[in-house]
Order: structure tokens, then C-alpha cells, then sequence
């Protein structure tokens, strides 16, 4: 009889439990998604179902287990000892990082301790459903905002500020506890735990609305602001497609002789048309990088660059570290807009390329909003990267989903006009590569403890392993691999629409990234070394006898205006220091203006101004600080031997004539004034 009721007891539990479970990971779910909506974050409905999904089955699970477990402790599976077991499994899912069990062993010692003191805090109203829910909720949203606001779900980009192991353990368990004994203080004020339950709801719903309405703004919605006054241009007047692969750099593309086959759509791109080898970047970060390519000026010019000193420029992002783009400048976009095209731009890097950053000007559709921002990460999904490290990774609409919002925008848009559209993608920006384009990371020895490990930082230096560096090439190759294939897609998608003949395409980067060579990985801020500056170029000309061929002439990103402008038959605005690219005589310089906010949080190592000159052969790194960098391409495209102390007088001779281009970048026109167009083509 005693083994019966025992069977019936455990089925009885295991029931309950299970309920339990599902009803806690929908209330793990609800509290996440409040925080996110709250801090900002942006969560589509698909992935939002999945999340809901994976939940319910994690919590269901857990407190299936629970509720058996429970059969065997004094006091059985009472509400308050199911919904903090449950709180316990939310934030042991948190903290599970195998192979190692070291904080989880000493989690689950904290936990059964602090649950069992939770349960006693209690009290004896709290034994209904209804106490059930409220104690889950409790414990969830502390646990979750407690640690948000302490500072995990607000690392930023620049640094993380997660607490260790030992900490965050010891928060995930204290959490749970301290929701209880703020419900038994407030117990004082409202006796009936329903009045409570009531009370912390509301207080809870007015600090989301708080919060979401301190949070700086975050775009989602496009810009779609036509504007189409001027009359369409002649017929056959060519379509103009931009497209940047952002951080790609050139050395590391099959196009350019790169052992790993991972551009074969950018080569047949390449074999019908100009295919320029030694493209450089006039930067080596996003926004002075875009604001070459659409002004046609070098960064000193443009004006869009970091700040160099704290609250120098308006606030972005809540920080005041970058100088935006001027609506005083005239853009490409501008001027193709006020001859009758159609324009759109479809950004990945959200980020850099928002139209805060004044990125957006002269398009009549602009879409510049993240795929997927968590703030916080729900602990279900960072459980799951434990197994799966590149789940639910990117922030960024992937290349793929660019290019369909680029063409569904160009199916609907008025007919009898030329399209400009400019496509961002941002695949290679040091994140994981996914299947199927893991191929050349995912078989590597320690490969998912790798990707754990988070080998990108603006540390400098960080000595990476051989394998480590093995490791990150192969991952970044992979997504050159997954950037190639959507643009293989793009320019399929324009020659089944009929519009690949009459199109100048450009395909190019903003700027590249290092590897862990020279002691770096990523870029922005460090040094100006050649996988940061030398980028793929690739100009397809209209017509149908458009030329074709290699050419070797150095070019940069402040070409693409007078080459896009050229073609068309467009005056160039006043202070445009690119030129065409099949006739580029100007020096090739690059600049790096200082980031105080990399300063302050990583040291004097980004406390420097840098420049870069290119004689021929030869290439010369000048900082603010007064090191000099002398390099020989040629006998030395790795750039390990400083020549700087060997041959003073070329770095003399050098850095006289870079001055002089640098004393010439104040604009030739100014005032308050948006530039104006010049009144004829040069």
C-alpha cells in the first residue's frame, strides 16, 4: 500500500512539476522580453516563439525533475519550493559552461541552501497557484534585472563587464532570495499577498515604462522619404549598385590570390570588369570609411571621424566620442537623388552606419535597424551556445536579408527611373561563422571551447596561440564565404530582373581587419598596418562594351563618388579630392583620429593620431606621438621590418610631402552651407 501511494505521490508530483515547469519559462520568457523591450532591445517574432519555445521546454523539464525530487524532502512539492527549485534551474542554465563543473557544483550547493531558506521566509499565505506565479515571477525578474542593472546585460562594445564565475554565481543565487525578503518587508505595508502581487506588478510595469523611456533611441523603422521633385533623368541612363563588404580585407579574398577559395562570386564579378588590386582604405573603422566613399573626401575633410577629446562631438548612442557626418556635406546619394534616381541604402552595421551617424543623407529609403539585439541575453539562449556557439550570436540582418529587403524595395519602386542602392554587409565583423560556411573552422581541435572563449577584444597586445589564431582566420574566412554567396545571389537577382547591363557596380570595403597579427585582433584605433587598409575593389561599368582587366594603380575609397558621378554624367560638389579610377593621380594617404573613449578604458596605446603615406613600393606609418613606421611592401607585405631608423631621409622626404597633402585638407569653399555642385564634370 505505502509503495502505491509512493508511485501516486511521485506521478501526482512529476504532474505538478511539470505544470510548474511550463508556467515558470513562460514567466522566464515574460520577464526577458519586458527587459528587453525596456533597455531597447530588438527581438523579432520569430526568434521571440523560439525563445518562448525553448523555455517552456527547458523549465517544463526542469521541473518535471524537481517535482519528483520533491516527493523526497519534508514539505513535498509545495508552491513555494517548486517556484524557487525553478528560479534555482534558471539561474544554474545561466551559469553551466562545461566541460568544467566547478561553479556549477558550487551553484547547486548555494542553491539548495538558499531556496530552503527562501521557502521558510515564505510564510504560510503563500500556498496557491496564485502564490506560485507570484513568487516565479519574484524570483525571475530579480534575477534577471539584478544583474542587468549591476552591469552584465550593459557591457558595451568596447568592454564586457560581466562578474567572474565565483560572483556571478553567488548573484544568480542571492537573487532569488533577496526578491523574498523585499516581498516580506513590503509584507508589512500590504498583508494580503495578493495586494502584493498586485502592487509589485504595477511597480515593475512603471519601471519598464521608466527605463524604456530613458534608454537612447534605437531606430527600427526605415527612413522612407522619397522626395522624387526632380524629373527622371534621359532614358538609358545607368543604374548605379554600391556594395560594401564591411572589414573584409583584401589578402584574404580568392579574387586576390587568397589559397582558401572564399570569393568565387566577387571573380566572375571581376572577370567582367575592372578589378583593382591595390585598393586602400583612406581609414580603419566604419563611419570615416563610409563618409570617403559617399563625399568623396579624406577623413579631415569629411569631418566624420572620433572626436579625439570626451563630449567633443553630439551625443550618439548616449556617448559623445564620434563626429558624425554634416549635413553640410554633399553625399553621392545627394546628388544622384537631385537627378531623378531612386535611392535606397540597406545597412547590416547598425551600429557605425545609423543615421545618427549622418550616413542616411540624400536617400529617399534607409534602413539602418539591427536583426537581433538582446538586452539582457536570455539565459535559455546563452545555455544553448554552450553547444551551439554561434546561435542567436549576430546582432546584424545577415548579407542574405539585405539583399531582400534591397530588392523587394527595388520591385516596388517607381518605374522609369534610375535606382541608386547602396548594400552594407557585415559578416566577416569578428563574429563566428555558421553552417554551412564553418567548413573551415568547425573540424579545428578545441573548436567550440574556442569559440567560448571570446578571442575578439580591443586589448592590445593579446598574444594569441598559433591555434587560436588558426582558429579566428578560419572563422573570418568562413564568413567571407557567406558574404560572396549573397552577393552572387544580388547580382544573379539583377541580371534575372534584366538590369545587370546597364549597372555600374562597385563592390568594395570600408576597411579590413587584423588577425592577431602585430599582437591585434579587430581594428579601430591601434596601428594602420596593410590588413586593415588594403581592400578588394571591383567596378563593372554599363554598357556592353564596357572594359574589363587587372589594373594595379593604387586607388581608394574617395575614388567611388567621382567614378559613380563620372559615369553618369554628373558635376562633382565642390572639394571632392577622389578621382576616377581609371585616371587616379592623387597621393594615397590614410588617417586615424583618436578615440578617447578607447583611450580611457584600454590606455595610452590609443592615445595617438595616425597617418599613413605610399610611395610606390614603400609605405610610411607617422603617429602623433612621434613613432615612425617605414615599411617595404614589396620585400616585406607582412610588415615586420621597421626600416623607419635605417632610411631617415625617406622618412623625412615622406612625411614632408604627406604635410603638405594634410595642410590641404581644410575645404577650398565654407561657411554654414551645404557644398554645391560644381557646373561641370571633372
Amino acid at each position: 500500500m505505502s509503495v502505491s501511494r509512493t508511485g501516486q505521490g511521485l506521478l501526482r508530483n512529476a504532474l505538478v512539476g511539470l505544470v510548474a515547469g511550463v508556467a515558470a519559462g513562460a514567466a522566464w520568457w515574460l520577464v526577458e522580453s519586458t527587459a528587453n523591450w525596456a533597455f531597447g532591445g530588438v527581438v523579432t517574432g520569430a526568434v521571440a516563439r523560439m525563445i518562448l519555445g525553448l523555455d517552456l521546454l527547458v523549465a517544463g523539464s526542469a521541473g518535471l525533475a524537481l517535482g519528483v525530487a520533491l516527493t523526497f524532502v519534508p514539505g513535498g512539492a509545495s508552491a513555494p519550493a517548486l517556484a524557487l527549485g525553478l528560479a534555482m534551474v534558471y539561474g544554474l542554465i545561466r551559469i553551466f559552461e562545461p566541460p568544467g563543473m566547478g561553479a556549477e557544483a558550487l551553484f547547486v550547493v548555494c542553491a539548495i541552501a538558499s531556496a530552503a531558506l527562501g521557502v521558510r521566509l515564505v510564510g504560510q499565505d503563500r500556498r496557491g497557484p496564485l502564490a506560485f506565479v507570484h513568487v516565479t515571477l519574484l524570483a525571475t525578474a530579480f534575477t534577471a534585472l539584478g544583474k542587468t542593472v549591476i552591469g552584465e546585460a550593459q557591457s558595451d562594445y568596447f568592454s564586457k563587464t560581466e562578474p567572474s564565475a565565483a560572483a556571478l554565481t553567488l548573484l544568480l543565487v542571492a537573487l532569488p532570495l533577496a526578491a523574498i525578503v523585499v516581498d516580506r518587508v513590503v509584507a508589512f505595508a500590504l498583508r494580503r499577498h495578493v495586494w502584493r502581487f498586485g502592487a509589485e506588478l504595477a511597480l515593475g510595469a512603471a519601471a519598464a515604462v521608466l527605463w524604456n523611456h530613458s534608454s537612447p533611441p534605437l531606430w527600427t523603422a526605415p527612413i522612407d522619404n522619397p522626395r522624387l521633385t526632380a524629373p527622371p533623368p534621359a532614358v538609358g541612363v545607368p543604374d548605379v549598385l554600391l556594395v560594401v563588404l564591411d572589414t573584409t580585407r583584401a589578402d584574404h579574398m580568392s579574387t586576390y590570390g587568397y589559397a582558401r577559395e572564399t570569393s568565387p562570386n566577387l571573380t566572375a564579378l571581376a572577370s567582367d570588369a575592372l578589378n583593382f588590386t591595390q585598393a586602400r582604405s583612406p581609414a580603419q573603422w566604419t563611419v570615416p570609411g563610409h563618409a570617403s566613399i559617399f563625399t568623396g573626401m579624406y577623413p579631415t575633410r569629411h569631418g566624420a571621424h572620433y572626436a579625439g577629446e570626451w563630449a567633443a562631438g553630439p551625443k550618439i548612442y548616449g556617448r559623445k566620442r564620434v563626429l558624425p557626418l554634416s549635413d553640410e556635406r554633399t553625399t553621392l546619394a545627394e546628388v544622384l537623388r537631385d537627378r531623378g534616381y531612386v535611392t535606397g541604402g540597406f545597412a547590416a552595421n547598425f551600429a557605425n552606419l545609423d543615421r545618427g551617424f549622418g550616413m542616411a543623407q540624400g536617400f529617399g529609403h534607409y534602413e539602418d535597424h539591427p536583426g537581433l539585439l538582446f538586452r539582457p541575453v536570455p539565459h535559455v539562449v546563452r545555455f544553448v551556445q554552450r553547444f551551439r556557439p554561434a546561435f542567436c550570436k549576430k546582432p546584424f540582418r545577415s548579407a542574405e536579408e539585405i539583399n531582400t529587403a534591397a530588392l523587394d524595395w527595388l520591385d516596388g519602386a517607381p518605374a522609369g527611373r534610375p535606382f541608386f542602392v547602396f548594400l552594407n554587409y557585415l559578416e566577416p565583423h569578428h563574429w563566428l561563422a555558421a553552417p554551412p560556411y564553418d567548413l573551415w573552422s568547425r573540424d579545428l581541435p578545441h573548436a567550440r571551447q574556442l569559440a567560448l572563449k571570446g578571442l575578439f577584444t580591443h586589448k592590445v597586445p593579446v598574444h594569441l596561440t598559433d591555434e587560436e589564431r588558426t582558429f579566428v582566420a578560419a572563422n573570418y574566412d568562413g564568413q567571407i564565404l557567406a558574404m560572396d554567396a549573397a552577393l552572387g545571389e544580388l547580382i544573379a537577382a539583377l541580371k534575372a530582373r534584366g538590369r545587370y547591363e546597364n549597372t555600374l557596380i562597385i563592390v568594395t570595403a570600408d576597411h579590413g581587419e587584423l588577425l592577431g597579427e602585430h599582437e591585434i585582433v579587430g581594428h579601430g584605433g591601434r596601428m594602420m598596418y596593410e590588413g586593415l587598409l588594403h581592400i578588394p575593389m571591383v567596378v563593372k561599368l554599363p554598357g556592353a562594351d564596357h572594359p574589363k582587366g587587372t589594373i594595379d594603380a593604387r586607388v581608394q575609397l574617395v575614388d567611388v563618388l567621382p567614378t559613380v558621378l563620372t559615369t553618369v554624367g554628373a558635376p562633382l560638389p565642390d572639394g571632392v579630392q577622389g578621382e576616377p579610377v581609371q585616371h587616379v593621380t592623387h597621393e594615397t594617404i590614410a588617417e586615424e583620429h583618436i578615440n578617447p573613449e578607447f583611450v580611457a578604458q584600454f590606455g595610452a596605446v590609443y592615445d595617438r593620431a595616425l597617418r599613413v603615406y605610399y610611395d610606390g613600393a614603400y609605405k610610411l606609418i607617422s603617429t602623433s606621438r612621434g613613432e615612425r613606421l617605414l615599411f617595404d611592401l614589396g620585400q616585406d607585405p607582412g610588415e615586420a621590418e621597421n626600416l623607419a631608423s635605417r632610411e631617415p631621409e625617406r622618412v623625412a622626404d615622406m612625411e614632408r610631402r604627406l604635410d603638405t597633402v594634410m595642410s590641404h585638407m581644410d575645404l577650398p569653399t565654407g561657411g554654414g552651407t551645404k557644398i554645391a555642385a560644381s557646373s561641370e564634370p571633372r
